[in-house]
């Protein structure tokens, strides 16, 4: 054998040995990918996200009373902050309630501060009103000596939309002098984000999800979240949550998304606890170049968020609520108060999952009081429920 003929045969030995090894390695490969990647299945979940994505319908929350006999008197109604839109659609709807109900709301505008609250409090108990509505919720918790005296002058205080349905017990035990609250469902709104990225991601969710522990809730939103990924894809879903108060979220937020994503590629999930946040999410993202890879799933139904869903800019899903439909179920457990009817555990208030397949029914452009079925329905229930119609 010429020596250019061994040099042949032997280049041809090892062009098979090298392709014998890449097969191997390409096996491999996909016998480690399918270890860390494995099939979930998303039916069960896929079936949650499509009932939460429909309109929802009334549903009494409680059993029915005679609210005429609340006729004639004052409601002082405090909100968290009026300058802010989801406050401002509740208060008027709460307005439009009494009014059906013949009970005059009085409200009492601020900026969110505490000290706008102690002197709504201190007002409306001088002026002898008949109860104190804390809504959106100003925490009751700095408003302690306010409501013992409201409590003292005989007026009920009722929180609400502050804590979570699944916290109401706890509240009462802290919070003895607050005569009923009007729960939230903040909780189900972060097990129903999880399910969301679930679903979309067939059961593999690497997010990132940032809290601002100081608001009550906030915590317990994000421990829904996680629990629901390890209830679901425990071996492939995963979140890593960070604490960013809500002072330091202009500063903060852009910065450690842009970080986080950076340092981890495999990221394709970015979620914050209260939807004011996303713009400042977007920009991180953005700032990382990752807008190809990575998801935002948000929680309270801002119209531009909303909007954001429907420009398709990285906002896949919102979990919205209907705000005009809050303000007549805080009017409905404030009847009940002034009546002496027992209060209700829950308002049993719903939520709706909006995406791209549902999001034009919040209007075009979006607006934070469509998108959740004829007002009129939920109002004559309530009407009903108070032997109005």
């Amino acid at each position: 054998m010429t020596r250019t003929t061994r040099f042949r045969a032997l280049t041809l030995s090892l062009a098979a040995l090298t392709l014998v090894a890449l097969a191997g390695c390409s096996e491999g490969a996909a016998s480690v990918s399918s270890v860390q990647q494995p099939a979930i299945d998303t039916t069960a979940v896929k079936a949650v996200i499509d009932k939460a994505k429909a309109a929802p319908s009334f549903t009494a929350p409680g059993p029915a009373f005679d609210a005429s006999k609340a006729k004639g008197k004052v409601v002082a109604n405090i909100s968290l902050n009026s300058t802010v839109p989801f406050n401002q659609i509740v208060d008027a709807a709460m307005e439009e309630a009494g009014n059906a109900a013949g009970v005059k709301v009085v409200q009492f505008t601020n900026q969110g501060q505490v000290p706008q609250w102690i002197q709504g409090m201190d007002s409306a108990i001088a002026q002898k009103v008949d109860a104190i509505v804390l809504e959106g919720s100003p925490d009751p918790k700095l408003l302690g000596p306010q409501i013992a005296a409201a409590k003292a002058a005989g007026i009920p205080v009722i929180s609400t939309h502050l804590y979570d349905e699944s916290y109401i017990g706890a509240a009462k035990k802290d919070l003895t002098d607050v005569t009923a609250f009007v729960d939230a469902h903040h909780y189900s709104a972060g097990t129903l984000m999880a399910d969301y990225a679930i679903a979309q991601s067939g059961g593999h969710v690497n997010a990132y999800f940032v809290v601002s522990n100081e608001v009550q809730p906030s915590a317990g939103i994000a421990s829904a979240f996680s629990d629901e990924l390890k209830a679901r894809c425990p071996d492939t879903c995963s979140a890593k949550i960070v604490n960013i108060p809500i002072s330091k979220w202009a500063t903060d937020v852009p910065t450690q998304v842009q970080a986080a994503l950076l340092s981890d590629p495999s990221i394709n999930y970015v979620v914050p606890v209260f939807d004011g946040m996303t713009p400042l999410l977007v920009t991180g993202i953005t700032q990382a170049g990752k807008t190809d890879s990575v998801k935002i799933v948000a929680y309270n139904g801002t119209a531009s968020v909303l909007s954001m869903i429907q420009a398709k800019n990285l906002v896949a899903a919102e979990i919205g609520e209907p705000l005009e439909w809050l303000g007549w179920a805080n009017m409905d457990q404030v009847l009940r108060v002034l009546t002496g009817t027992a209060p209700l555990a829950s308002e049993k208030t719903p939520l709706r999952l909006f995406d791209a397949t549902n999001v034009n029914d919040t209007g075009t452009p979006a607006n934070q009081k469509d998108g959740y079925g004829d007002p009129e329905k939920f109002k004559d229930g309530y009407k009903t429920l108070w032997g109005l119609k």
